[in-house]
């Protein structure tokens, strides 16, 4: 087979398009970092899930039931509490009657949980190092990529719900065209693309870029479906 027929060939199962070749870009980093939890894990006596139950435990700052810990990990029930077990077991947990219901058990990490929790949010750092490497405005350009397609996965439902900007009820996006420009008899004429769109935390009260936008918070609360799906349409656009 020649080189061009090789080629062509390869192209045929990557794909054409830029969608199949990010796609197999994400394999390929998936894999390295699947390898590289691996390698942490074993060192530390751990398996990646535990470690990332950890991390998760720590990111919360507050304990979680076994279902909470299951929706946000993917994880089935069964697997989540074999985990957890296990973890209690090495005096990384323990369980507690949840503030808000007696009768439910919730998971939060012991001292010796923490220290582990941190070193486990040590092992992407190979790829944050990689990151560095790229320039100021292709970190904020992926970052803004990858926050829209971890939404769009959410809204399909193949992805677990996060506690991200666009879904809460303290972040507010602004079309830059005014109040008075989407009220009255202007909303019979058919609007312009939306493509200078600006974004604002109100309960940080700071403003907010497509760098800056927050996969995780602690001062998350839902908003309601009608404003979600407004601020996704907006946050498309920027």
């Amino acid at each position: 087979m020649t080189k061009v027929a090789q080629v062509s060939e390869d192209a045929g199962v990557n794909g054409d398009r830029p969608a199949d070749r990010i796609t197999q870009g994400l394999l390929r980093l998936n894999t390295a970092m699947r390898n590289r939890a691996w390698n942490w894990a074993e060192g530390a006596g751990l398996t990646p899930t535990q470690g990332e139950i950890l991390m998760l435990l720590m990111q919360r700052k507050a304990p979680l039931r076994l279902n909470d810990i299951a929706r946000e990990t993917a994880l089935t029930a069964a697997t989540t509490s074999d985990a957890v077990s296990t973890l209690e077991e090495k005096g990384l947990v323990e369980k507690r009657r949840a503030a808000d219901d007696r009768r439910a058990l919730a998971v939060k990490l012991t001292a010796r949980g923490r220290t582990a929790a941190k070193r486990a949010a040590q092992w992407p750092g190979f790829v944050s190092g990689a990151l560095d490497s790229l320039r100021d405005e292709e970190q904020t350009a992926l970052y803004s990529g990858l926050f829209k397609l971890i939404r769009e996965l959410e809204i399909q439902g193949t992805m677990p719900a996060h506690r991200m900007c666009g879904t809460c009820r303290w972040f507010e996006a602004d079309s830059g065209e005014g109040a008075s420009a989407r009220r009255g008899a202007s909303r019979a004429a058919k609007a312009p693309k939306v493509v200078d769109v600006s974004f604002r935390c109100a309960t940080l009260a700071q403003p907010l870029d497509r760098g800056s936008l927050r996969l995780d918070c602690l001062a998350y609360e839902a908003a309601d479906a009608a404003t979600q799906v407004r601020n996704w349409k907006l946050l498309k656009q920027a």
